[in-house]
């Protein structure tokens, strides 16, 4: 009995010891990507501020800075692993 509880706590506590590194990459991330786009948006297209074209409603900079942010989130989470 009280192996069997012992056992249940165990697998309880690395569970969520698990879950919380998969949360901290997660954030790390994405505040990674974040950078990357800030960068990116910075150095790479200069004449284009991608922030100011998605507040105008320019649909075709939200899809390519969303696509941009979650290429460079997959690769950061592949490469983390």
């Amino acid at each position: 009995m009280i192996i069997s509880v012992l056992a249940s706590l165990d697998i309880f506590f690395s569970s969520f010891f698990s879950l919380i590194v998969n949360v901290f990459y997660a954030c790390l991330t994405i505040l990674l990507a974040v950078g990357i786009l800030w960068l990116v948006d910075g150095h790479v297209f200069k004449e284009i501020d991608f922030l100011r074209e998605i507040q105008k409603g320019n649909i075709a900079a939200a899809i390519f800075a969303g696509f941009f942010l979650l290429s460079v989130c997959l690769l950061l989470s592949f490469t983390m692993r």
